[in-house]
């Protein structure tokens, strides 16, 4: 996963702009929204794959990047592990809520935060997991730094197969 392409700036620009209680879509210009993709990693001896969504503001020719999520099996624990990359100039104090189409929501602290975003991770438990595989968005609710929520949607097309393939 190329979590470097990310300019923090642009990502905080884009929260910061959006009118409060606003929220994010990602769908093509006359086009369906893009399924998850599986991302693969090794070191010549082990593989390692994530099921990958990232929601991307689309402005005329400019594609600016918001927020990245990316889930894989985890053997060491038996069980799905999801990372959430989200921008800087966001409310740390609140956690950041995740929930599958109306389900209930998950609360998560923001872990980290360096010049790339900040980063949250979660073991997902089984019900989440089976509402991912058969929902329709992942909406990932953040504050911003006027403890504003902000919504980010993405869709979950193709979330069962792409994660199947990382284990």
């Amino acid at each position: 996963m190329h979590l470097s392409r990310f300019s923090p700036l642009a990502l905080a620009g884009a929260i910061a702009l959006m009118p409060a209680g606003s929220s994010l879509a990602q769908v093509p210009e006359g086009g369906a929204p893009p399924a998850w993709r599986v991302e693969c990693a090794g070191d010549g001896k082990s593989l390692e794959c994530r099921a990958i969504q990232q929601l991307i503001q689309i402005q005329g020719n400019t594609r600016q990047p918001i927020v990245s999520v990316a889930v894989r099996y985890a053997p060491d624990i038996k069980a799905a592990q999801m990372s959430i990359l989200l921008p800087l100039g966001l409310n740390l104090t609140e956690p950041v809520q995740v929930k599958v189409d109306n389900g209930a929501p998950e609360r998560q602290p923001i872990q980290t935060c360096n010049n790339g975003g900040c980063l949250v991770t979660m073991t997902v438990n089984d019900k989440l997991l089976a509402a991912m595989r058969g929902g329709a968005d992942l909406k990932v609710t953040v504050q911003d730094q006027t403890k504003k929520p902000v919504d980010l949607m993405l869709p979950l097309l193709g979330f069962g197969l792409a994660y199947d393939k990382t284990k």
